[in-house]
């Protein structure tokens, strides 16, 4: 039996105690708050995604508490659309990937994983300050004064990861060049949305604004503006207080129902987007990282939180094929580094093609989004380990 520390009980560090919970080996979830919180009001969960809730022990909560969008909109500024994909609609989601699309809140989610792992196993206010691989167990020393030993550390801390520090040095998360808004408003005040129960990209000439259904009977909208810019983000904070006068003005010729999503987005508060770029290898000693901390990205293919679920630390681990710590974590990496990364590279993409000029490359950009099934197949119809 391994005693393995799991560091941050975010979406990544629940998933992977969930997951680990019929295993034989002890594991033990470090959260630096002193209360369990989760920040962002909706979630996109794909079939690569649902297809693992049976595993972690949430497909039920989840049904539940999700919707099953009916299609995926991508619209110009007035309103215009250039694509549109099913997705429940004719059930064409399911039948094509054999799982469903849920659209939910975050906070569901993190219930859903929290009643699994139970919450007496995470132990709040334990920041970590350093971590100590050179002896015959890893020590974790909080700011609380306090150390604590493991068999394998899990650095499951975010974007921010201090165990990534031990395992590559010098790897910091950098600015995307971009910036985000966030709100979230009730469907049945939004009555100038074209598509209440389905996915929405607005796309614009350097911005797009994304409308979501999440929740059971479909009863919210989660809206997030993304805009270029700035250039260099000058700040400690992630988020900044902003212009909300300056950013609207940005999008006054557009349909009208974007300016009634404009109603419910906090414009005075500005988010800049970071990721983590590739680095050389996920792991070191007896420390690994997964989700964020791994390869953190942009959220444009909602697969922030899901390649976290993808990331197969558990399976690796319970594998008795493989001798030693070393040899799963080689495979683990072997197995999701890769895709990873490509999913990283892609979302950096999609925000590009979101967000380009009136044009010809605007024309390309329409044929791809009218053909997603065949574009991004590779991305929905992934299974582990297979």
């Amino acid at each position: 039996m391994a005693r393995i520390a799991v560091i941050g009980a975010g979406m990544g560090g629940l998933a992977f105690a969930a997951a680990m919970r019929n295993s034989r080996h002890e594991v033990s979830v470090y959260e630096q708050a002193n209360e369990l919180t989760e920040l962002g009001a909706g979630i996109s969960l794909w079939a690569n995604g649902t297809r693992l809730f049976d595993e972690m022990g949430i497909a039920s909560p989840m049904a539940e508490r999700s919707c099953e969008t009916e299609a995926a909109y991508f619209r110009n500024e007035d309103g215009s659309v250039e694509a549109c994909q099913r997705l429940a609609r004719d059930n064409w989601y399911r039948n094509e990937y054999g799982y469903p699309y849920y659209g939910a809140f975050r906070t569901d989610l993190q219930a859903a994983l929290l009643d699994v792992v139970g919450r007496e196993t995470i132990r709040l206010g334990k920041q970590l300050t350093r971590l100590d691989d050179s002896g015959d167990e890893a020590k974790l020393y909080w700011a609380d004064g306090t150390m604590a030993t493991a068999d394998l550390v899990v650095g499951a801390d975010g974007i921010k990861s201090v165990v990534r520090q031990a395992v590559s040095d010098g790897d910091r998360p950098v600015f995307t060049g971009n910036s985000a808004f966030r709100g979230l408003a009730k469907t049945a005040v939004l009555d100038r949305l074209p598509e209440p129960h389905s996915f929405t990209d607005w796309m614009g000439d350097g911005m797009h604004v994304l409308n979501f259904s999440i929740g059971k009977d479909f009863a919210y909208q989660t809206i997030v503006v993304f805009m270029d810019g700035p250039e260099k983000w000058q700040h400690d904070a992630w988020r900044v207080p902003a212009d909300a006068a300056a950013i609207q003005s940005k999008f006054t010729y557009w349909h009208p129902a974007v300016g009634q999503l404009f109603e419910h987005v906090n414009l005075a508060e500005c988010w800049g987007m970071f990721q983590v770029n590739p680095m050389s290898s996920w792991h070191r000693g007896r420390a690994v990282l997964i989700g964020d901390a791994a390869h953190g990205m942009m959220p444009h293919h909602g697969q922030g939180a899901i390649s976290s679920f993808e990331d197969t630390v558990a399976h690796v681990i319970n594998n008795d094929s493989l001798s030693s710590v070393q040899a799963k974590l080689e495979a683990f990496e072997l197995e999701c580094k890769a895709r990873a990364e490509r999913i990283q590279k892609s979302s950096k993409s999609v925000n590009d093609c979101l967000h380009l000029p009136e044009g010809a490359a605007r024309v390309e950009r329409n044929h791809i989004l009218n053909a997603l099934g065949r574009h991004f197949s590779w991305l929905h119809s992934y299974k582990v380990g297979v």
